[in-house]
């Protein structure tokens, strides 16, 4: 790949740019600020809504030109928060999927993004008291279904175990969504230009190019259609082998500020720092 300016860099948060904590050290918080200052424009993807993702990324939102949520379901201006695209699901599309896969899965939980806030239903509620789902349900917004258009829908069983569900999901309702997971407690489902790579084109489209000035990093299933498509997909050393399998290259991992060790490295070797 050959480096023009502007670099744009789309970067996955949860087990990529945030460490364990989740958070960003000061030592990748000064090594993104110099990135910056060298004409690289950050663009921020991950399965989090705006909500969570401005919670996460703190001082370092600045840094950030757009922000894709909700698995890219949404794009927005990271200065302004203006909703730049959205791919929605309407409440016809919910009902239908979740009677679906409750004639499948009778045990599995529900829940649901809309532009702002999270519903879900009983069962949902229950699964996230136990913990181990990444998601923020409001007591005063459960129901069986949604009752506006959603972002994306997500589902809990106990013992969710991605492998066991994706492939099978996906199968059942069809090509017309995307079926994911991104190690939040529960699998993913949206429309399906949905995703990571189809938001970071129409970012980089914006900005007078295409996926091919796009350098990607990320850990996750929900990563996988950007890595291989953009210009530079690059897998963190904490990601399993199918995610690497995926990149070009290897970063150090999110507890090593590898982001942020990679462009370093990859910016002193074009002579931009």
């Amino acid at each position: 790949m050959s480096l023009k300016l502007p670099i744009l860099v789309v970067v996955d948060l949860d087990g990529t740019l945030l460490n364990e904590n989740g958070r960003v050290s000061s030592r990748l918080q000064d090594m993104l600020g110099r990135a910056n200052n060298a004409g690289v424009l950050f663009a921020a993807a991950s399965a989090r809504p705006l909500r969570l993702v401005k919670q996460v990324l703190g001082p370092v939102l600045p840094l950030f030109s757009a922000l894709f949520v909700s698995n890219g379901a949404q794009i927005v201006d990271a200065a302004t928060c203006q909703v730049i695209h959205s791919e929605l699901l309407d409440e016809r599309q919910c009902a239908g999927i979740i009677a679906m896969l409750k004639s499948r899965y009778p045990q599995a939980g529900f829940g649901w993004e809309y532009r702002e806030g999270f519903g879900c239903d009983q069962a949902f509620w229950d699964l996230h008291a136990h913990g181990g789902i990444l998601r923020d349900p409001d007591s005063q917004r459960i129901s069986s279904i949604p009752n506006a258009p959603v972002l994306e829908l997500v589902m809990a069983t106990p013992g969710y175990k991605a492998d066991q569900y994706i492939d099978g999901c996906h199968e059942l309702i069809g090509k017309d969504f995307t079926v994911t997971d991104s190690s939040g407690g529960v699998m993913e489902i949206s429309n399906a230009h949905a995703n990571k790579a189809y938001a970071s084109q129409i970012w980089a489209k914006s900005l007078g190019t295409g996926l091919r000035n796009v350098i990607a990093f990320g850990d996750g299933l929900n990563d996988v259609p950007l890595l291989r498509s953009a210009g530079m997909g690059v897998a963190m050393a904490n990601a399993d082998e199918r995610i690497k399998a995926a990149a070009d290259a290897i970063a150090p991992s999110n507890q090593q500020d590898g982001v942020g060790v990679f462009l370093t490295n990859l910016l002193r070797d074009e002579g931009l720092f």
